[in-house]
């Protein structure tokens, strides 16, 4: 009763606001016409026209109208569904945060299953939930939220947020001179905003921190500008480019707050999420975003240069099999270069020890740091009000309509336009990025506007000596490349196939001639079967399914609701002996059948559990002790259990011995930095994963003789072993030339 109140409120509200704003906009426009400055001046503009007459006045009238007509339009279709749902991005942050806030165990928040449980168990109706490419330091500000109900806390955010977007406006008034009428209409027509609001993203936050740096900048707060570009990166690694322009301008005092600023933030990030997760966006979320892998680096609907780079030149199997040419090392070459070509002249044309002109080479800045964004959601460009605000403050005092209807437009093309999949292989993906080419367009016409103002203050010399230092970090960039690739594709060989709705296969487990496995769909994660080349995904109720095992004709699945509950079933599908564990996860059954080990958790940290199979009134009992936290988990045919396990530190492998003793004995096996273990069948070889220079790659150990030999060996990562019943072949999962953590199956014979 009180949510059908609450939406017959809000759509009276509606009803209502889009009125008054409309009539408002006429209103204006009629009773103070000297409210429409034309475009020029106030030493040029024409008398006539500061009275209401003339085209001055009908410009200004119709801008009101526009403006009115798009805030009435936000408040009748985007205003509703940002305020009632909570959409993608924004319970991402706040299950991160409220984490954090109920002193959880954070080391493993950049894995997708994990986080996906947490939300799970929070009762959070939102399919899918990752961090990467997000920094957890970006996740503290829905911090002070976290004590409330997540609807009610996006409310919370939303408001906070159109109270920064006021103050970047008022700020932006003081740099640009602009009317409040166009740094409002500027707002209006960005359609990143309202999809900010509606996902419940932070871009606005980041908008009014580098709008505040660059006005405390030319106000002489120079160190402190460059305080607060460091904390921005923080949040968003790319401001961190805003380091070279201040050693560019030769300002060592804002170089060296920018310093502290990212310190800072890097400092609180350790202290309130720990070094594990840190670690782990350090070596493999922040490479990955900077080659553009972080996410799918096939989706032309991103429209960034190295999605439409991957789909012309890269081969996958399943997310790309028909590229222009397969030729992966042109990516290796070309991204970086073009990349150079579209930031260098933005750092090559600011003019050192000079303020005049600091607004616009600031906007070209951020303009080509978007243009070859890596990770470039809609909502990143909300940042775009900034140069487009200057840019029309620049104009504001020539004769120059066409120029200024120019800029809008164009400003509006390069927030609304994206990419789309549908466009066709080969090279027909050319015509799948239009929003990349439009910032392109508009990275030219920012150049030109530079290339006007320079002068003296820039020598040649040092723009050679600049360009010389770029030149060296593409070559490194390239090198850094290449030396990634390695390997990466001689996966594809042992690819098992897949189907297009499951974008991430995990976890997978034998059964018999078929694998069973853990696929994230666009709705969640699902069982799924794959036998003979065909994969089956099972509906599950819309409950997430998180682990999956089998063993003597059952499987054993994990239902992620508010808590998380293991469940039996037979071939059939019924239930079977031994009904539902409440409060379990990642299920195991021993090879012989008679025993279920499961992970049972406690504010983030786990510990193995057993339940022994077929004995009526037997208790289920915890194994390992409460300072082990751990991962995965496997049986030897002898009765012993190896499990991965972290401290406080990197994970690591533990093995117990025969797991019916009263008083089991836990011993390291001395792999450190290893987890995923596997037995095979006939208990000689155990698989695991080992991660080395920020990439996981499958080891073997003979169980007999502790001799380890590496399987794979390239800079991506194979996970989640599984053997086959011969004892010589693996399963396993690998995002090799895919996205990180979008993993699919895998099959190896590693033992001859």
């Amino acid at each position: 009763m009180a949510g059908d109140a609450l939406g017959t409120w809000w759509k009276h509200c509606q009803k209502i606001v889009t009125g008054i704003v409309g009539l408002l906009g006429v209103a204006i426009g009629w009773l103070f016409p000297e409210a429409f400055i034309p475009l020029e001046d106030s030493v040029s503009v024409d008398p006539a026209l500061r009275t209401g007459r003339g085209l001055g006045r009908w410009i200004g009238v119709g801008e009101w109208l526009v403006f009115a007509l798009l805030v009435a339009r936000f408040f009748a279709h985007g205003a509703p569904q940002a305020w009632n749902a909570l959409n993608n991005d924004f319970p991402d942050y706040f299950v991160t945060a409220s984490l954090l806030h109920e002193h959880y165990d954070t080391s493993r928040v950049y894995e997708w299953i994990w986080l996906q449980r947490q939300m799970d168990h929070r009762g959070i109706e939102a399919p899918l939930v990752n961090l990467a490419p997000s920094t957890t330091f970006s996740t503290l500000a829905l911090y002070p939220f976290t004590r409330m109900p997540i609807l009610a806390a996006k409310h919370g955010w939303i408001l906070l947020n159109i109270g920064l977007l006021l103050a970047t406006l008022w700020l932006l008034r003081d740099l640009t001179q602009l009317p409040w009428r166009r740094l409002a209409l500027v707002a209006a027509l960005s359609f990143p905003l309202r999809i900010n609001l509606l996902n419940g993203q932070y871009y606005v936050l980041l908008l009014f921190l580098l709008t505040l740096a660059c006005a405390l900048y030319l106000r002489q707060r120079r160190f402190v500008a460059g305080v607060i570009v460091g904390v921005a990166a923080g949040m968003k690694i790319f401001p961190v480019i805003f380091l070279l322009y201040f050693l560019r301008k030769r300002d060592l005092r804002a170089f060296a707050g920018g310093v502290a600023g990212g310190v800072a933030s890097a400092v609180v990030s350790v202290l309130a999420f720990g070094w594990e997760a840190n670690r782990i966006y350090l070596l493999q979320v922040l490479p990955a975003t900077l080659r553009g892998e972080a996410n799918e680096p096939y989706a032309l609907k991103l429209a960034s240069l190295p999605v439409l780079l991957h789909r012309l030149f890269v081969y996958e199997p399943q997310l790309n099999p028909h590229p222009a040419v397969h030729a992966a090392w042109l990516v290796a070459v070309l991204h970086p270069l073009l990349q150079m070509m579209v930031i260098a002249p933005a750092l090559l044309l600011a003019a050192p020890k000079e303020s005049r002109g600091v607004t616009l080479e600031w906007s070209a800045l951020l303009l080509a740091s978007l243009a070859v964004s890596t990770s470039p959601g809609g909502y990143l460009f909300t940042l775009l009000i900034f140069p487009a605000c200057v840019v029309l403050g620049k104009l504001q005092g020539r004769k120059s309509y066409l120029a200024f209807a120019t800029v809008l437009v164009l400003y509006f093309a390069a927030g609304y336009l994206g990419g789309a999949n549908h466009s066709g292989n080969g090279w027909s993906a050319l015509l799948g990025v239009p929003r990349l080419y439009a910032l392109l367009l508009c990275c030219v016409l920012l150049y030109a506007f530079l290339m006007r103002q320079s002068h003296a203050g820039a020598s040649k010399r040092g723009r050679l000596a600049w360009a010389a230092a770029l030149g060296v970090v593409v070559v490194l960039s390239i090198a850094a490349n290449l030396r990634h690739q390695r390997g990466v594709y001689d996966d594809y060989r042992s690819r098992t196939g897949g189907v297009d709705s499951v974008y991430i296969a995990a976890d997978p487990a034998v059964e018999k001639d078929a694998v069973l496995y853990v696929g994230m769909t666009g709705d969640g994660y699902r069982f799924a079967v794959q036998k003979g080349g065909v994969t089956q995904v099972g509906g599950d109720g819309g409950t997430d399914v998180l682990g999956v095992a089998a063993g003597q004709g059952h499987r054993w699945m994990e239902q992620a609701a508010h808590e998380s509950t293991i469940v039996l079933r037979g071939d059939a599908g019924g239930v079977a002996d031994g009904g539902a564990i409440a409060q379990a996860e990642h299920p195991v059954v021993s090879f012989d059948g008679r025993w279920l080990g499961y992970l049972r958790e406690d504010h983030g940290r786990a510990r193995v559990w057993l339940r022994a199979l077929g004995q009526a009134g037997s208790a289920d009992r915890a194994v390992t002790p409460p300072e082990l936290n751990v991962m995965e988990m496997t049986f030897l045919p002898t009765g012993e259990l190896v499990f991965a396990a972290a401290s406080d530190g990197r994970p690591g492998l533990f093995a117990t011995d025969r797991i019916g003793s009263e008083a089991v004995t836990i011993r390291s096996l001395g792999l450190e930095g290893a987890r995923y273990p596997a037995v095979s069948p006939d208990g000689r070889w155990l698989a695991y994963a080992r991660m080395q220079g920020g990439s996981w790659n499958l080891w073997l150990r003979d169980w007999t003789s502790g001799e380890t030999r590496r399987v794979t060996d390239a800079d991506c990562n194979t996970t989640g072993p599984a053997w086959a019943a011969d004892s010589k072949t693996l399963v396993y999962a690998s995002d090799c030339g895919r996205a990180l953590s979008f993993s699919a199956l895998s099959m190896r014979r590693v033992v001859p």
